[in-house]
């Protein structure tokens, strides 16, 4: 922590509004600490984070924009929260809550501070027990996050992906499954379906056609797919894979197999999925289920249903 926080330290004097407003801040704190005599632990800067963010809110000091507050704190929250003794973050869970989820909506059109809350939702929800992700407020932010993973912004899209994919690779002790491993299956089911059909949402940001939209959109939901699904109800998974998904295949050229294989070491269990030749997102299946996959039985003319993956005759 104390490395990232040298960083900033120097941008007190930055040209650069986003980088001037976090290190003022951060001088500001440890002025404080070093007033009272407080070290300057992650649980320090943790608590004196949050009291400057409720100020702000009740302040209404809510403007997003490079140089204001607001942005600043909750970048500097998103340093710090990794840091944080897990109890410290569950004990003021609510505070931390009723703070930062209703900024959401708000933050949708403001990429840089929606990022930063990002990292610190992943941190939260990886020092959760499991009573606190039953929360409704929690359930709600995690909802938001899940469809944050299929934003046309790459990085927004990408901090999204890693929350869903590290929250589910870290469930609560004593539990070997997290307890949103079914929601994630069943939203990603859901959305597996929509792309099948053409029927994802279009993207509003997108200067493109709205087939070209859809079609990115779903190379992006098989792309987060990729890492998740090992952590999924196996059930699920099967139904997800036995819809219709055609229609993947015929989106002016955008999906390719490169999007629907994954890397063999995530293979779990192995069950015949026959023609995945024949259709790349059935391939995505075929290798994730079936290490000895049946595209040389159903189709002897072609050897390989992934370049590098070897089939079951030329193992």
């Amino acid at each position: 922590m104390e490395e990232a926080l040298a960083k900033i330290r120097p941008h007190t004097t930055s040209n650069l509004a986003h980088q001037k407003a976090p290190a003022n801040l951060l001088q500001a704190l440890e002025s404080t600490f070093q007033e009272k005599h407080t070290d300057r632990t992650p649980t320090a800067y943790f608590a004196a984070l949050i009291t400057t963010l409720d100020g702000s809110i009740q302040k209404k000091e809510t403007s997003l924009g490079d140089g204001d507050v607001l942005p600043a704190e909750l970048y500097l929250l998103a340093l710090v929260a990794p840091f944080v003794p897990p109890p410290v973050i569950q004990t003021n869970l609510n505070t931390l809550l009723s703070l930062t989820a209703p900024l959401f909506p708000a933050l949708m059109a403001h990429a840089p501070p929606l990022r930063s809350q990002l990292t610190l939702y992943n941190a939260v929800f990886r020092a959760l027990d499991k009573s606190q992700l039953d929360v409704s407020a929690v359930r709600q932010s995690f909802a938001s996050i899940l469809q944050l993973c299929l934003d046309p912004r790459p990085k927004v899209r990408k901090k999204a992906a890693d929350i869903v994919k590290d929250v589910l690779s870290f469930p609560p002790s004593p539990l070997i499954r997290h307890p949103y491993a079914q929601r994630v299956a069943e939203w990603a089911h859901i959305a597996l379906q929509q792309a099948s059909s053409g029927a994802l949402p279009k993207s509003k940001s997108s200067g493109k056609g709205s087939d070209t939209s859809a079609a990115e959109t779903a190379i992006h939901l098989l792309a987060f797919l990729r890492p998740v699904l090992p952590n999924l109800p196996l059930d699920v998974c099967l139904i997800m894979f036995e819809s219709p998904s055609a229609n993947l295949n015929n989106r002016k050229g955008y999906t390719t197999h490169h999007h629907y294989t994954l890397d063999p070491s995530t293979i779990r269990k192995p069950i015949p999925l026959p023609g995945c030749i024949l259709n790349p997102f059935r391939s995505f299946c075929c290798i994730y289920y079936d290490r000895h996959c049946q595209c040389n039985r159903t189709n002897p003319g072609r050897s390989k249903c992934r370049p590098g993956i070897p089939t079951s005759k030329s193992r």
